[in-house]
């Protein structure tokens, strides 16, 4: 349909947004080597660690974001209809996207170097908090985005919401899960200009744990499952299931999940010890679906048919199995309230960030570019060893950055924080040793193979959306 031919474009944006991550992220990690320069340039002059830093973590959730949202808008009229006007809305909502990215990442810029006044850095420059970084009146702007997105997904949807067959169950699921993500990202208006420290961390962390991590999870189980279903990998029950026992979890245990984040906050520790197991127990309904998948494909994929989908639903598994070990097995590592006295805010942190965010959500965002582009151009021919070495380096690189480098400097934090004390684990006079550094610099081998997988990801999705439609050998 016109509008989901309009959702093209937003796949270029998300393969720009990767490549400038991943630039902003060498930058930052090389701040943790040389200081204030890269490789002799003074690049602090040009671009201080507040701004890398802010942009990697921000970049990281737009063009994940704005991966998920162009597949909603491409899937639902596939599910539902075509409503009237709905190319157009999409066309808006794709520039309005645009205008939020822009705008924050270079108010983030004047802010950080003293160019904007008290006001401006309020309302156009940065918050000061993690995730939740831009000025308020693009938080304003990012929520209307977001609501007209749950718009145009809900009416597509609609028709399909009024049949009542096997997917029904999954479409409502899909539905509730799209407006929770357009909804609960207004926790950020929560925080105020001048509102105490602890409250406002209490509200951030609704938008990182509840937003990102809990509603985020159960639209990619359903998502995955609802994809899995229609490729028949898995039964319509099963994946219904699936799909309500995550909702399930993650309502029921996602808000209790979200007080093992606040130990700063004066959160008596029994709730703290609740937060820690209920945040656990959220990775559960995916690992078994992909599991069942894997056990699918393995019996299903000399089919033709299935050919044609295998790279997404590669993808999807590689979302299963880092769902288990980062945010699962690295995200409880350091939940429990005594790690968390220890290790809050240590290289453990960027472990799981990096294995559940980029595992989790952002292989989540590249099945869904490679799933929808193939949707769109049935017959164009998937760039066999460009999206094999985008996989594997792209997977192998992210277990290389953490198991070689990140964890275990992590680990040696740790135990510098229980020995001498959580000061020095974070003093320069410990991270500057020569073992450190070392570990820091060991870091490159799984950041480049990382970032080679991720060009030639990139290079893949833009011959397969702007190079020739050709015959489908599958």
């Amino acid at each position: 349909t016109p509008s989901q031919l309009a959702t093209l474009k937003y796949f270029w944006v998300v393969a720009a947004l990767i490549l400038v991550q991943i630039g902003v992220g060498v930058i930052t990690a090389h701040y943790g080597v040389e200081g204030d320069g890269f490789f002799g340039f003074d690049i602090a002059s040009i671009l201080p660690y507040a701004v890398v830093r802010s942009w990697h973590v921000q970049l990281g959730i737009f063009w994940i974001a704005t991966a998920w949202l162009a597949a909603g808008l491409a899937i639902a009229p596939s599910v539902g209809t075509e409503p009237k006007g709905q190319r157009f809305l999409v066309n808006v909502l794709f520039f309005a996207l645009v205008a939020v990215v822009l705008g924050s990442l270079l108010g983030q810029v004047l802010a950080i170097n003293g160019q904007l006044d008290e006001n401006g850095v309020w309302w156009f420059g940065h918050s000061g908090y993690e995730y939740i970084d831009l000025g308020r009146i693009y938080q304003f702007a990012l929520m209307a985005g977001l609501c007209l997105w749950v718009f145009l997904v809900t009416r597509a949807l609609w028709p399909a919401l009024k049949r009542r067959d096997v997917q029904r169950p999954l479409i409502v699921m899909l539905v509730v899960s799209t407006v929770a993500i357009g909804g609960f990202y207004f926790a950020a208006l929560g925080a105020g200009r001048h509102t105490n420290l602890a409250i406002v961390e209490y509200w951030r962390w609704w938008v990182v744990h509840l937003w990102v991590e809990g509603f985020f999870e159960v639209f990619a189980t359903v998502i995955i499952a609802f994809l899995f279903a229609r490729l028949g990998l898995v039964r319509y029950a099963a994946a219904g299931r699936a799909s309500v026992l995550a909702a399930t979890i993650f309502l029921a245990g996602g808000v209790l999940g979200t007080l093992h984040h606040l130990y700063f906050s004066g959160t008596p520790t029994v709730a703290l010890a609740f937060g820690s197991v209920f945040s656990a127990l959220e990775v559960v309904p995916l690992m078994f679906l992909g599991f069942d998948a894997w056990e699918n494909w393995r019996h299903t994929r000399s089919t033709p048919w299935m050919q044609s989908y295998r790279w997404p639903i590669y993808f999807f598994i590689a979302v299963a199995f880092w769902n288990v070990v980062g945010a699962g097995l690295f995200g409880f590592m350091i939940n429990p309230p005594i790690a968390l006295y220890y290790m809050q805010g240590l290289n453990t942190t960027p472990v799981h960030g990096h294995t559940a965010l980029f595992g989790v959500y952002g292989m989540l965002g590249l099945g869904l570019v490679l799933f929808t582009v193939k949707s769109l151009r049935p017959n164009v021919v998937w760039p066999e060893r460009l999206l094999k070495f985008a996989f594997w380096s792209i997977n192998l690189g992210l277990f290389a950055m953490v198991v070689i480098s990140v964890l275990p400097v992590g680990l040696l934090q740790t135990w510098a924080a229980v020995d001498v004390g959580y000061w020095y684990a974070r003093s320069s006079e410990f991270m500057q040793t020569d073992t450190m550094q070392t570990l820091r610099w060991l870091r490159v081998v799984g950041d480049t193979t990382f970032a080679l997988g991720a060009f030639a990801f990139v290079i893949a999705v833009l011959r397969m959306t702007i190079g020739r439609r050709a015959a489908c050998k599958a």
